[in-house]
């Protein structure tokens, strides 16, 4: 392996784990009203059971 190929390959193995790093909280705090209003529907008074008889 070349000089250059093992240099990009180093460099990708340190940027990937800081781009997850960096963008992990940014996709949680995103994610929170979506997960919210997931969760309201899911857990509506009129939804229906996860057992339900009459519907099979």
């Amino acid at each position: 392996m070349r000089y250059e190929e093992r240099a990009k390959l180093t460099v990708v193995k340190v940027l990937v784990p800081l781009a997850v790093l960096v963008a992990s909280p940014v996709l949680l705090m995103a994610g929170a009203p979506i997960r919210r209003r997931y969760l309201r529907y899911v857990y509506r008074d009129e939804a229906t059971q996860i057992l339900d008889k009459e519907r099979g």
